[in-house]
């Protein structure tokens, strides 16, 4: 067997074992708090490397990395960075304007940056993007450039699948409700409590959102996981059926919530629109914590005044923060978040390990972690 046929096989396993198995199964160090990153250990990141930039052994020694950054890092990953080659520089601006006077020579991006400093960035060679969704930035002319854009994808997923599992609680144990009872000093049942045990999950993406979900979901509560997503994935375990996205019809009546954990790109906008909920079981709750536009907002409404569905759960929005007389405040049974789900000590942790490795792989010639497809945009 080739080593690259033992390579496949070792990644489906992976992906089949655990909810992390295409994530970050072992870091290459240890963490401490607050993004501390000691001395490199033995091991290595088991992640899936789809769109690898360069091909082991194969790069040209790099003698110059100008890492330039306006979000800042914690200084034991700062030190960690520039301690893996005398060709790497760390740059932390302190403000927009110095950030504009480095921007001509620099190699690298940690963070995000506007169109106008795309264009000046002259000697640009790499992105990497500290949010998961890569939409704010898929310009045309990065799209056609060479310059590779790496993300967060699944660094974030740990904290965003619990407040999926956070939410649905809340909806079916009507933990809402009790929540403004508290705050009145009231004493009342709740009627109408449901167990989510036994129940069945679909969801809509089976990235790292979508297969951290769906690994609490089944073996924390026993639930039936359907998913469906456009790629051909490996199906987990702990999923039962695992389909393309043409599904989606027949999938959505079976289920007792609906997880949108998505992209935003082009075709998904908007796809959770009026035949999707009137699909769906009055019994049943949707629950979004990818994206706003993914949703059709009236419709979401309409399904909540008028008792298309049972409840919603919402951690993003059409737009960001929702205005106050948005009607979705008012749609009835309905819990929305700041678009906070993925915000924990550990995922700022496992994003800046993560950089820190694809700093190393880049230094040494080596694949860099979650390269992003700039033409399917994810």
């Amino acid at each position: 067997m080739s080593l690259k046929d033992a390579s496949r096989r070792k990644f489906l396993r992976n992906v089949a074992a655990s909810s992390t198995g295409a994530a970050l199964a072992t870091l290459p160090y240890p963490l401490t708090a607050h993004g501390g990153i000691p001395a490199p250990g033995p091991g290595g990141p088991v992640t899936m490397e789809s769109y690898p930039w360069v091909e082991p052994g194969k790069a040209a020694p790099v003698t110059r990395l100008k890492i330039l950054t306006r979000d800042g890092m914690p200084k034991p990953t700062e030190e960690y960075v520039r301690g893996l080659s005398s060709a790497v520089e760390v740059k932390s601006s302190n403000g927009d304007d110095e950030f504009r006077r480095e921007l001509a020579d620099a190699d690298a991006i940690f963070g995000g940056l506007s169109r106008e400093e795309f264009a000046a960035a002259r000697e640009l060679k790499w992105i990497q993007y500290t949010a998961a969704g890569v939409e704010g930035i898929l310009w045309p002319e990065l799209v056609e450039s060479p310059v590779v854009l790496t993300n967060m994808q699944r660094m974030y997923s740990p904290a965003i699948s619990e407040s999926v599992i956070g939410l649905l609680l809340t909806l079916t144990r009507g933990l809402n409700k009790y929540a403004l009872q508290t705050r009145e000093g009231a004493w009342r049942p709740v009627e109408g409590l449901r167990e989510i045990s036994g129940t069945t999950m679909g969801l809509v993406g089976m990235g790292g959102i979508g297969t951290d979900t769906a690994y609490r979901a089944h073996y924390g509560f026993h639930m039936t996981i359907l998913g469906v997503d456009p790629k051909p994935l490996p199906k987990p375990a702990f999923v039962a059926e695992l389909h393309s996205l043409d599904w989606l019809p027949q999938m959505v009546p079976k289920v007792d919530v609906l997880v949108s954990a998505a992209p935003h790109t082009r075709l998904s906008e908007g796809m959770f629109n009026e035949s999707i909920f009137r699909a769906m079981k009055p019994s049943a709750y949707f629950i979004n914590v990818s994206r706003g536009k993914l949703v059709d907002t009236p419709a979401l409404v309409r399904a909540l005044k008028e008792g298309w569905i049972a409840g919603a759960a919402l951690d993003v929005a059409y737009k960001e923060p929702l205005p106050p007389d948005e009607a979705l405040w008012t749609a009835g049974n309905v819990i929305i978040t700041s678009h906070s789900s993925a915000r924990s000590q550990g995922s700022s942790d496992r994003s800046y390990a993560l950089f820190a490795e694809n700093v190393r792989r880049y230094v040494n010639g080596l694949p860099l972690l979650n390269v992003v497809d700039k033409k399917r945009g994810y």
